[in-house]
């Protein structure tokens, strides 16, 4: 590619926006049981649900969503990383980290001021398990974990904040993004790299689960680990690898139609009848949404087609719907129950559009600021057709 042109993959903001969708349908059964109304997770959200429920599909895609936007992740900023490394023979550490900043910071801090500090006070947001004691206890050590972007030990930790319980997954995703320049920076042979990663995070994994201990620090970081999942993150660098490196013979393969067909068929079934495996869980479906993503993004005969002006800009306004849901969802929920309408057939469609219209107004009077910022330090320009 000659430099300065600018990167574009077709369809990828479409797919963050249904990776979104699937979070807040989760979440609003989730919300339901917080404030004490019949809900799907009736028997709690921990439950083995029999395949082929609603119950079990409602389960497992809550996290599968996030399970997606890490393989997005992955697969767009190992490509965007290798493209810079190409054009400048080096990657600019410090200018990725700013661009980091300036897309994540300003949103993560808002919500996370709010969640800690201000909603406790807020009677209306209130939540029956969720005191200012509960939420305000060890307050100093929660601030600590936010502020250094360890959302996701301080869930497995002390527990969930309401309304910034989500940004367990801002944590992971800071995680990768602190390693991923340097590794992609000093590597040689990216995609032996890559595999090396996922090979000792499984290695890791298996062995904490190997119940070797009953101890707090072992218990803590089998759970930490559980929801580090950078192996996803590598699965979608190793896709994007062989996009880059152009290597015909495999994406001859994975870019066929009946591969197409046969992925697509092989997900929706699997999401449709909520199917959860024992073993190598969210690795199977990071794989099966990675080869859906290699095609989206990628081979010019995708059968899906997510190009459409309206999904495009729910994609790019994914990062609001995802912070924003879980206290529209209390919103909304408790606004219907004041006016003695609540319903179903209420709540959810008015806590999608309102978050829409939460996430709009963010993306286009707080966040765009920070994003004009953002662009004084990007080298790879993407966001227009190759």
């Amino acid at each position: 590619m000659a430099k300065g042109k600018k990167v574009y993959f077709p369809n990828l903001d479409g797919l963050r926006f249904i990776a979104a969708l699937l979070v807040i349908v989760h979440h609003i059964e989730l919300s339901k049981g917080e404030m004490g109304l019949p809900n799907i997770f009736g028997n709690g959200v921990d439950s083995d649900y029999q395949i082929g429920t609603i119950e079990s599909v409602v389960h497992v895609i809550g996290k599968l969503g996030v399970v997606l936007f890490f393989s997005l992740s992955g697969f767009l900023i190992t490509y965007l990383l290798m493209i810079e490394k190409e054009r400048t023979n080096t990657i600019a550490v410090g200018k990725f980290y700013l661009r980091r900043v300036m897309r994540i910071w300003p949103l993560y801090f808002l919500i996370v001021i709010f969640s800690l500090f201000i909603a406790p006070h807020i009677e209306f947001l209130s939540i029956p398990e969720y005191d200012i004691a509960t939420v305000q206890a060890h307050l100093w050590i929660k601030a600590f974990l936010f502020l250094f972007f360890l959302p996701n030990l301080l869930m497995v930790g002390l527990g969930i904040i309401p309304f910034a319980g989500q940004t367990w997954s801002i944590g992971t995703e800071e995680q990768f993004y602190l390693m991923w320049p340097w590794i992609m920076k000093k590597a040689k042979n990216k995609m032996a790299v890559l595999w090396t990663i996922i090979i000792v995070y499984l290695v890791i994994s298996g062995l904490l689960n190997a119940h070797l201990s009953d101890g707090y620090i072992y218990q803590l970081a089998k759970r930490f680990w559980g929801v580090f999942n950078i192996d996803i993150m590598a699965i979608g660098g190793v896709a994007s690898v062989l996009v880059y490196e152009k290597r015909d013979r495999i994406l001859k393969v994975l870019f066929s139609k009946t591969t197409q067909y046969i992925n697509l068929a092989i997900i929706i079934l699997l999401i449709g009848l909520g199917v959860h495996f024992p073993v190598l869980h969210f690795e199977i479906y990071g794989v099966l949404f990675t080869i859906l993503i290699m095609n989206l993004a990628s081979n010019p005969h995708s059968v899906l087609n997510l190009e459409h002006k309206w999904l495009k800009y729910a994609g790019k306004i994914s990062y609001g719907l995802y912070m924003y849901h879980s206290l529209v969802i209390l919103i909304v929920l408790k606004t219907l129950q004041k006016m003695d309408i609540y319903h179903d057939y209420l709540l959810y469609p008015l806590s999608v559009i309102v978050s829409v219209i939460f996430a709009t107004l963010s993306y286009e009077y707080f966040e765009k600021q920070f994003l004009k910022l953002k662009k004084k330090f990007v080298i790879v320009d993407s966001g227009a057709k190759v």
